[in-house]
């Protein structure tokens, strides 16, 4: 029988129960793919099995997984394998800003740990480079799917569009914080949907909760195995980019905007994006946040 340790990871928070859980397993190494498929299912999280690295610029490998299949990146799951390898002594907070690099399927990403003294302030990935594409279906088959009226995502003025940063996201503009937060999907149909365009859902409103967010999201990913999303980097680091293309916002770069997300599920959190882009191409993405452990332990295999 293998004893495997795992922790949980609450990341885009401080404080325990907020934010996005994700197990953690530092022992990859010892895991077969139908093992860490079977960890994965059975946490019912978003989970990164750390590995030694088979590329010499990496300090370390992560793959990851959804209870339903392994994706090639998680912006969350890269911050809850840094912030447990920092707790467990692989890497020491030392100076304002530790660098390291992370072996994915993605392709190799370099992360940055933020320090005050002993204690970490923010972890920051890196996302690939944003992609765009046209959303070609009906405003009104997606109005049905997320339960609300089509009128709300046209007032908002701006283009339902794809964006993908390894996991494409389709991104769909409300008017108002209200229409987000009321909206029930249909999980059948959005999942239908979501597997027709070959991406995940990614819903926002310039209205917010707190007044140092710009963005308010809801991110909806049934077809992974997760209905909706506690709070996804992945979707708001691609939306970071979207915002730009389409000026929604405007600066200099780089640019750093707070997403807030997970309030409808009583898991709130905070995403930083941070966007570095000439004109309104965006040529790089880091996004990151907080993170706490709430728990670890053991499974027996």
């Amino acid at each position: 029988m293998k004893r495997i340790r795992i922790k949980q990871v609450d990341t885009f928070t401080s404080v325990p129960f907020a934010g996005n859980p994700i197990a953690v397993v530092t022992e990859g190494d010892k895991l077969t793919e139908d093992e860490m498929a079977k960890i994965a299912r059975e946490m019912d999280l978003q989970t990164a099995f750390i590995l030694k690295p088979t590329e010499k610029k990496a300090d370390f490998k992560v793959r990851f997984y959804t209870p339903k299949t392994e994706v090639n990146l998680l912006s969350e799951a890269s911050i809850a394998a840094v912030h447990t390898l920092v707790e467990e002594a692989r890497f020491f907070p030392k100076g304002p800003v530790i660098k390291i690099v992370q072996q994915t399927k993605a392709g190799i990403l370099p992360i940055e740990i933020h320090c005050r003294g002993a204690e970490i302030r923010k972890i920051m990935t890196t996302q690939v480079k944003p992609v765009f594409a046209p959303f070609e279906g009906s405003l009104q088959r997606l109005a049905d799917a997320l339960g609300i009226s089509p009128s709300e995502i046209a007032g908002a003025s701006f283009p339902v569009e794809i964006v993908s940063t390894s996991l494409p996201r389709l991104m769909v503009p409300l008017k108002h914080l209200s229409a987000l937060q009321e909206m029930k999907p249909d999980f059948n149909s959005l999942t239908q949907l979501d597997e027709e365009i070959g991406a995940c859902t990614h819903v926002f409103t310039l209205e917010t909760i707190s007044p140092i967010a710009m963005v308010h999201t809801r991110s909806f990913a049934p077809k992974l195995g997760i209905p909706e999303e506690v709070a996804s980097g992945i979707a708001n680091g691609a939306l970071g980019a979207y915002l730009v293309k389409n000026k929604i916002i405007r600066g200099n770069s780089p640019l750093t905007l707070i997403a807030e997300q997970g309030h409808v599920l009583n898991r709130p959190s905070e995403i930083i994006v941070e966007l570095h882009f000439t004109d309104t191409e965006v040529y790089l993405i880091k996004v990151g946040g907080k993170a706490v452990t709430v728990f670890e332990g053991e499974i027996f295999l």
